[in-house]
């Protein structure tokens, strides 16, 4: 097909800094609303699926996991950053995309079926292989819509990104509660995951009104395809980083470590994912949107990064300097041995926001192959560090890791900022109240988990405490003042709005 009206409007976004810029404080409101309530339903559905179903049906389908979540990293080849990414993209450059991506989404399900009869030997469990057929042919069908996401994405269309989003997982839930209540087992899973799938395509295209052209060729296709082939790279050398631990840790220690290691791993993650996940779908097109300016594409950075810390730091300090008491009352006493494996996470945790967002500064810079190559060393730092403190158990897997991570961030977000409009000296700056905020928040925390015992009401009192605190320390300095200033006026502008 040829290009037409919707086709061309395709690859825009909103011109102008004040427009792009309502858009991205709109888009975070939405998304950090829709992720609070697909976390709701989420965590509803999680206890309804396993009242239905039994430990061994969940069992198959973790069996599969890691082939499919191995293969998917190809699945999409980094090409939809790159949609998003580019300053300026033609329908030709779109099309390209669009079905290079199908065909690489439909190689990877092709690769995944082929495997499934390996995977069922491998496991001594023959019905690992139709399930693994299944989500191969599941996985067939990404590639047809991830284009059509990227682009409502460009467009810093957040609503309908929304509507993509919790309407698919809306009707996958309830395809496989019923799937399950009509009692086809460990296929209601399947089922539940063909309809997000299959929703999300349906609503990805009938949003985003594009329709791709006949297969050809396109102008800068080698650029683009090396964009995403070096945000591909990346992808595995952090798959790698960030799940070899486990393995490690279930092949030398056992499930039970395993089993406390990844609770106090994925506990930490939880809440620290619900908060940057919706900023950073902002962040990609925004700051691509401003790359030419360098002074309004630094003071969005500094601002998307500022959200984030304030966000999450008072979280990440009560809940780690209060480990036990926290771990306690939220897992109950036969989990303690995951408290010490949670503090010292939560150290790493500080970092992460700013080792996050470095990915955002080589995405838009179009430096993905700075981003690749520090990814590789990063994950070989990471990788020994498990492996020199895996004898001393999972506390000397997760002190290795911090550790490394301690002399890494810092090494990142050097490397990030290099060049592009923020400085190094820029960014320590932008974090000064924020380190002041983390010491007296720790100190204050600490003082009072001395007179509190472990109980639901002292855990929300703790986090009060903590937002408090670190919001009005960081208020006490003139950039953390100027800061917040910023925020609430946005938040005025919003609230007018609606």
């Amino acid at each position: 097909m040829g290009a037409n009206p919707s086709a061309l409007d395709a690859g825009r976004a909103p011109g102008n800094h004040a427009s792009i810029r309502r858009k991205s404080a709109q888009g975070i409101a939405i998304n950090m609303t829709a992720q609070a309530f697909r976390f709701g339903l989420q965590f509803v559905v999680s206890i309804v699926m396993a009242r239905l179903l039994g430990p061994s049906e969940f069992g198959l389908l973790a069996m599969a996991a890691p082939l499919i979540a191995f293969v998917a990293l190809f699945a999409d080849l980094g090409l939809s950053q790159a949609t998003v990414q580019r300053p300026e993209i033609s329908q030709a450059q779109l099309s390209l995309i669009f079905w290079t991506s199908a065909l690489v989404s439909v190689t990877s399900g092709v690769i995944v079926m082929l495997g499934a009869p390996l995977a069922s030997i491998f496991y001594g469990e023959p019905r690992v292989q139709p399930v693994l057929v299944a989500l191969g042919a599941i996985l067939m069908l990404t590639g047809f819509y991830n284009q059509h996401v990227a682009l409502l994405n460009r467009r810093l269309a957040f609503g309908s990104l929304v509507a993509v989003d919790l309407g698919s997982y809306t009707l996958s839930s309830i395809a496989g509660i019923s799937a399950a209540l009509l009692g086809f087992s460990y296929w209601s899973l399947v089922i539940s995951q063909a309809t997000l799938t299959i929703s999300a395509l349906v609503l990805a295209w009938s949003l985003a009104r594009w329709v791709p052209s006949r297969p050809g060729k396109a102008p800068e296709a080698r650029e683009i395809l090396g964009f995403g082939g070096n945000v591909t790279g990346f992808n595995i050398f952090n798959y790698f980083a960030r799940n070899l631990d486990n393995v490690l840790i279930g092949r030398t220690l056992g499930e039970v470590q395993l089993g406390i290691y990844d609770r106090a791993y994925k506990l930490l993650l939880l809440p620290l994912s619900q908060i940057t996940g919706p900023i950073a779908k902002v962040a990609t097109p925004l700051l691509s949107r401003l790359d030419q300016d360098r002074e309004k594409y630094r003071r969005s950075y500094l601002m998307l990064l500022d959200t984030v810390i304030l966000l999450t730091y008072p979280s990440i300090l009560v809940t780690g300097v209060a480990s036990q008491l926290v771990i306690y009352t939220v897992l109950g006493a036969k989990w303690y041995a995951v408290a010490p494996i949670f503090q010292v996470l939560a150290i790493g945790a500080l970092f992460a926001p700013v080792s996050n967002s470095t990915g955002w500064l080589f995405t838009t810079q179009n430096r993905t192959r700075e981003m690749r190559n520090y990814g590789l060393l990063s994950s070989l730092a990471f990788v020994a560090s498990f492996v020199v403190g895996l004898p001393w158990g999972i506390q000397g897997v997760a002190n290795a890791y911090i550790a490394t991570g301690c002399v890494q961030g810092p090494l990142l977000w050097y490397a990030a900022t290099r060049r592009g409009p923020i400085t190094f000296n820029a960014l320590l700056r932008a974090l000064i109240p924020y380190a002041l905020g983390a010491i007296v928040t720790s100190g204050t925390v600490w003082l009072f988990t001395r007179y509190l015992a472990a109980s639901w009401t002292n855990v929300v009192l703790l986090l009060a405490i903590g937002h408090l605190v670190f919001w009005v320390t960081v208020a006490a300095t003139p950039r953390g003042r100027a800061t917040l200033n910023t925020l609430l006026d946005e938040g005025r502008r919003l609230m007018r709005r609606s």
